[in-house]
């Protein structure tokens, strides 16, 4: 009898391979979360989870979908991949934290042309790590090799994640006023938007090592932020994550109809690395400010009799919080006015 062929492995797709991945994902321990138990997680069809949400008077699910964009191209090229899986995490979770939530459980779906286990591996060393910090479950995922579609050594990256919210306590853009101040929660850089525009410069001047890794730094996640809405109920009436589009595009998001936020953009706490990255390229504020969150990762607008204490809090935590602005009357749909 002729030996047996593995047509499939023949044509690209080592099934054995992906299934060893998820052994070593099963064996190298759960994530949990305090939000509840994970009745059953990586390996089956599909997770169950107990949430526990004592202490709540309308509890909502909070849901959220994202990707690294083609970060993960810089990351390539570099080889420099260990901020890939904290970035997926924070462009997911830091959008939950703007309506008030948290996060509870966390999904991943990592495609690729041929499976490279030390890639994936330092992918979800990364997505755990975040995973950790925020308080959040890993309760499955997909890995999926796709021959042809990805050239070798090229993968995408998507994650999902569900959190909680209270109804009676959630953000929303009915509660912001004129006369709120708006505080910028400093970002650690680039965080996961503008790639595209940002790889063009890098390439154009061949940048330098440190350059690139700065551009590498990982997405902050806001995890802070649950703790702080608590100890000051009612204080922060938005918050604003700052990613593709930049401060314009994001901000009036959580804003009601017929408000102004008035922005200083010198207030604005831009890193010194990323204004340089900007002078090498003479590209000013005008022309970058809708493209990157410059250094502004995440907006909140806060009734001006808490806005001391909500920096204040902020400091306690050593997450960065800076007065750039207020909220005043306007007319029609809510916009940006930069003063200056």
């Amino acid at each position: 009898m002729a030996e047996s062929r593995d047509l499939y492995k023949e044509s690209g797709v080592d099934v054995e391979k992906g299934d060893a991945l998820v052994d070593w994902l099963q064996k190298s321990g759960s994530i949990g979360t305090r939000g509840g138990e994970v009745v059953s997680g990586i390996g089956g069809f599909a997770a169950l989870f107990r949430p526990d949400f004592k202490g709540m008077e309308d509890p909502l699910l909070v849901t959220g979908t994202d990707g690294v964009g083609t970060k993960v191209l810089l990351a390539i090229e570099e080889n420099q991949l260990e901020g890939l899986g904290f970035d997926l995490v924070a462009m997911c979770v830091n959008d939950l934290y703007t309506v008030g939530g948290r996060p509870l459980f966390f999904l991943d779906y990592y495609a690729t042309g041929i499976l490279d286990s030390e890639q994936f591996k330092s992918v979800l060393a990364g997505i755990r790590a975040a995973l950790k910090q925020c308080d959040t479950a890993l309760l499955g995922g997909e890995t999926a090799e796709l021959p042809g579609l990805y050239a070798k050594g090229h993968f995408d990256l998507a994650g999902f994640v569900v959190g909680v919210v209270d109804g009676a306590k959630r953000l929303r853009p009915e509660h912001v006023a004129s006369g709120d101040i708006l505080i910028a929660l400093e970002s650690s850089g680039f965080h996961s938007n503008g790639y595209s525009l940002l790889r063009k410069w890098l390439k154009e001047k061949k940048a330098s090592p440190e350059r690139i890794k700065q551009a590498l730094t990982p997405t902050r996640i806001y995890w802070e932020l649950p703790e702080i809405l608590k100890a000051l109920p009612g204080s922060v009436h938005a918050l604003a994550n700052i990613t593709g589009g930049g401060i314009s595009g994001n901000l009036p998001r959580v804003l009601p109809d017929n408000v102004v936020a008035e922005i200083d953009p010198k207030a604005i706490p831009t890193p010194k690395w990323m204004q340089g990255i900007f002078d090498d390229y003479d590209a000013p504020f005008a022309s970058v400010e809708g493209v990157f969150n410059m250094g502004a990762g995440m907006i909140a607008a806060v009734a001006a009799k808490d806005a001391d204490a909500f920096i204040k809090a902020c400091a306690e935590v050593k997450l960065g919080a800076t007065k750039i602005g207020s909220i005043a009357t306007g007319q029609g749909s809510p916009s940006v006015r930069y003063k200056g």
